[in-house]
């Protein structure tokens, strides 16, 4: 009997020592998994979108499990009036998994971590599973198909949906929901010649639709004014400029005409004959002096 109650209470201090995973009775009212390999890293990018059930109260701890070793490289809650805030979280290693410990004021929570990618030549392999803590009302998986990929053979099965507004093909899986400790495992396979992340030569596109209203944003109509002022005052510098110099140049040529006409032309000088006799200028022509007859000398 003793060696009974022994074995008990040695069963019970391991059961007691066992890491305590969520399986709790919360639920989730949505989990939406989207899978980005190789897109800004040579990696595959995980990003979870949780929305807490409306009974949750808050603020409220999430217990959510990775795979222990991959990069955490976002943990946020969605603000109503601010957007997405990054949100406090502890990590917690323990064998395969890596528990990270959210605690968040808003119902809606968003995780993005970096898992792991196989790759042998040109073959790529991925292995992603959802350890099940918690039950889920809708769970669903979005894949986005890596540029260049060829032969991608998801499963399950995904169906493959039209090319998004971004450019990219996506598969998605039906939404199903999830009882807690129930997993979900999706394997992907496929066929890349180059490592070129996705990436790779992408348009810069705006973060929204561009209105009138947009902050920062230059339209011709507020501009124009601005450019017709400008020009304005650029006719109106140069006319003053042009002014003043015409008016300068105007004055010297005026007082170089007026000392030209002021000083006797040196041909006019020479022909000025004076008689000898009496000294009467002569007028131009004359031979013989008109007062008092005596011959003129002209030089030749």
């Amino acid at each position: 009997m003793r060696k009974w109650l022994a074995i008990l209470a040695v069963l019970v201090i391991v059961w007691l020592s066992l890491p305590v995973h969520a399986q709790s009775n919360e639920r989730l009212s949505s989990v939406s998994v989207e899978i980005w390999p190789e897109y800004d890293q040579p990696a595959v990018l995980v990003i979870y979108r949780i929305t807490l059930s409306p009974d949750t109260t808050l603020p409220a701890a999430l217990n959510l499990r990775i795979p222990a070793g991959d990069e955490v490289s976002a943990v946020a809650a969605s603000d109503p009036a601010k957007g997405l805030l990054n949100t406090p979280y502890e990590s917690s290693v323990q064998g395969l998994w890596n528990t990270l410990k959210i605690i968040t004021n808003n119902p809606q929570v968003q995780v993005e971590y970096y898992d792991a990618l196989d790759k042998t030549g040109s073959s790529r392999h991925i292995l992603y599973e959802w350890a099940g803590d918690y039950a889920v009302d809708g769970f669903t998986v979005t894949l986005q198909q890596p540029v260049g990929a060829k032969n991608l053979v998801t499963d399950p099965a995904l169906t493959q949906s039209n090319v998004a507004q971004d450019g990219f093909v996506y598969f998605e899986s039906m939404t199903q929901p999830l009882t807690a400790g129930q997993s979900y495992t999706l394997t992907i396979d496929y066929q890349k010649a180059t490592d070129a992340l996705s990436t790779t030569g992408l348009p810069v596109l705006p973060a929204q639709p561009l209105t009138v209203a947009t902050s920062g944003r230059v339209t011709i109509n507020s501009v124009l004014p601005w450019v017709l002022a400008g020009i304005g005052a650029a006719l109106l510098v140069v006319g003053i400029v042009g002014g003043v110099y015409m008016w300068k140049n105007g004055n010297i040529r005026s007082q170089a005409s007026r000392k030209n006409r002021s000083q006797p032309h040196p041909e006019n000088v020479a022909t000025v004959v004076y008689c000898p006799q009496c000294g009467k200028r002569a007028q131009p022509g004359d031979v013989f002096c008109r007062t008092c007859g005596t011959r003129l000398h002209r030089e030749e």
